[in-house]
């Protein structure tokens, strides 16, 4: 090949980068135009009204340094009231830039105000909310509030709401970028906390190395991407209901601004929020050192030598794995009956040892970040819903394992009339219901609770709950107790069967080691239920699949590779641990990619593809 022929293809695919980057600049700034252009203005008009009815049942909640016009209030309560509004966070027009986008990436408005268990967000200076609201969530402080507490009320306020809003509103505003890493972390955009920083700082580095790689590949031509770059925030938010103070500065002087923001996002000095919450980690790792110097070898019971499903002796080690969410120590073990297929995890954990491991995972430490995954299953909750509609139309529900009761809340959407009742061990249930997403909570184990229980439900739900349980039929035999005649059984598990088990190891999440005790076939299940006085009606597989299993096998990866270093049953971090996480949540992004990619490309030949089952189940009379 000649030199001259070489050159120009060089030049060739240079110029097909620069456009590639330059195009990727223009649709993302296009799309945060439309996120954006969702915000509405708060009408003024009720500022000139001399009283609002209903003025006296909403308080606002601000931040540090926030004082709203009193000309604000009245027309804040007079929306409220008018489109039965019980929170009503209100977004300064001068956010900066980054904290507009900031706000804009992690709220899509239209979804918003219609999720019944989506997630609360802000802009973090001012909310309206109904005075019984914020007393019945225990919102005592309404005052000069952190950014940390800020955003705590923020999530919990939506938690606690029928129905909330965001709307944009001319008060004062403070763009000191000093704590946006507190915000972050407080407000759960990501999991766990830290990804929040990470992800967002590994996101804008990235965008800035394709405009820089530009530069590289062609000077002249490069200068394109550059250009669209710094005028990006221009096509983002003129005309736009955000008018940022800074948005001259932070347009034309962005490549500077950028990493600026890098600066305040990783060095500035840790808020009082996160100074607690530090105080708070060093109390735990004190509690873990102690149990961890014992060891953990005491957690694990005898080895059982016959299947708890059949009792067959035909046993054999299915998989080998680790404590795939948390990391905490310990190597565990699920073996598979040859009689009858059933996986179990063997030896099983001690009292002690479940206490050890589901510690700090759905309250304490990781309490936040499984609020954030359950908040975003709302179609699965509705494709629950929708299977028992087809067969009944219930007057009172029992969900056992509802945790802080998401799925109630969404099954409400489509049963209004139907009386939700939570059963759980921990105190998620008695926070579902004080915030009104159950009509009752009872907290124990459901054989334990059964002589209350029985006879009262036409529906009894278990999601994602028998394969935590000691002894599947003693909770099988509780819900048949507890239906009447006729009444249906909901039931959904993941699948041990799916091929996927077999192909990732220890990777694939469903097998949730060491939560999950027993993994239940399919036709274990029917047989189980058969005997019992059950008739199954439906079955969906397909339907029940929880998420992409080579993607949640590669956030394995990613989090074993780099864990979080601040989790307080791990040797206290170094240097390196630190580079670890940083460096793990960079590559996150691509290798995430491409296992989607994978998942969609495998999905359609894998003969068992689906990872979970669901099925209802009616009982018979007699």
């Amino acid at each position: 090949m000649s030199d001259r022929l070489w050159k120009a293809q060089l030049l060739t695919a240079a110029g097909w980068f620069v456009a590639l980057v330059t195009a990727g600049i223009v649709l993302h700034a296009w799309w945060m135009r439309g996120r954006l252009a969702r915000f509405q203005r708060l009408s003024m008009s009720a500022a000139l009204l001399d009283s609002v009815p209903g003025s006296g049942s909403y308080d606002m909640v601000t931040a540090a340094g926030v004082e709203v016009p009193a000309e604000v209030w009245p027309a804040a309560v007079a929306h409220a009231v008018a489109h039965d509004l019980q929170v009503i966070d209100l977004v300064p027009t001068g956010l900066s830039v980054v904290q507009a986008l900031d706000l804009a990436r992690a709220v899509d408005l239209p979804s918003y105000r219609i999720d019944p268990v989506g997630q609360g967000r802000g802009g973090g200076h001012a909310i309206l909310a109904a005075t019984d609201l914020l007393d019945r969530a225990r919102v005592t402080e309404r005052r000069g509030l952190d950014v940390g507490e800020m955003a705590e009320v923020t999530v919990r306020l939506r938690q606690y709401a029928k129905a909330a809003d965001l709307l944009v509103v001319d008060i004062p505003v403070t763009t000191d970028l000093t704590h946006r890493r507190t915000w972050l972390k407080a407000l759960g955009v990501a999991l766990p906390a830290d990804t929040a920083v990470t992800q967002t700082l590994a996101l804008s580095i990235a965008g800035y190395l394709l405009v820089l790689a530009g530069l590289f590949a062609s000077p002249v031509w490069g200068l394109i991407p550059l250009a669209a770059y710094c005028l990006a925030p221009y096509l983002m938010f003129v005309g736009a209901r955000m008018s940022p103070t800074d948005l001259h500065r932070a347009a034309l002087f962005r490549p500077i601004e950028v990493p600026r923001a890098w600066w305040h996002l990783i060095r500035a000095p840790r808020s009082p929020w996160e100074l607690r919450i530090a105080l708070r980690n060093e109390e735990s790792r004190d509690w873990y050192e102690a149990e961890l110097a014992h060891g953990v070898d005491r957690f694990l019971q005898p080895r059982q030598k016959s299947c708890p499903w059949c009792g067959s002796g035909a046993l054999r080690v299915h998989v080998r794995t680790w404590d795939i969410i948390q990391l905490k120590p310990g190597r565990f073990t699920l073996e598979r009956c040859g009689g009858c297929g059933h996986v179990f995890q063997n030896p099983q954990l001690t009292p002690e040892g479940l206490d050890f491991y589901y510690r700090d995972i759905y309250a304490g430490r990781g309490g936040a970040d499984m609020e954030h995954v359950f908040s975003g299953q709302l179609s699965h909750y509705l494709a629950r819903a929708e299977m028992v509609k087809s067969v009944a139309t219930p007057t009172r529900w029992l969900d056992v394992g509802t945790g802080h009761g998401h799925f109630p809340r969404a099954a409400a959407t489509v049963f209004p009339q139907t009386e939700f009742h939570g059963l759980d061990m921990g105190e998620g249930v008695e926070e579902a219901e004080r915030r009104g997403w159950i009509a009752h909570g009872f907290r124990g184990l459901f054989p334990e609770r059964i002589d209350e229980l029985a006879g009262n439900y036409d529906v009894v739900s278990m999601h994602h709950y028998l394969e935590h349980t000691l002894d599947p039929y003693s909770d099988l035999d509780a819900a048949a107790k507890c239906l009447r005649p006729g009444g249906h059984l909901l039931v959904e598990l993941p699948d041990p069967e799916c091929s996927y088990g077999r192909l990732l190891r220890g990777f694939w999440i469903p097998w949730l080691a060491p939560q999950h005790l027993h993994l239940i076939p399919l036709g274990n299940l029917i047989e189980a239920l058969a005997a019992r006085g059950f008739q199954v009606l439906e079955i969906q597989r397909r339907q029940a699949r929880q998420a992409p299993d080579i993607a949640g096998a590669a956030v394995s990866l990613i989090n074993l590779f780099g864990p979080d270093p601040a989790r307080p049953w791990a040797p206290r971090p170094n240097a390196m641990d630190h580079a670890r996480f940083i460096a793990a949540r960079s590559i996150s992004v691509p290798l995430l990619m491409l296992a989607y990619t994978l998942d969609l490309l495998i999905n359609p030949f894998a003969r068992k593809r689906s990872n979970a089952y669901r099925l209802v189940a009616v009982k018979q009379a007699g």
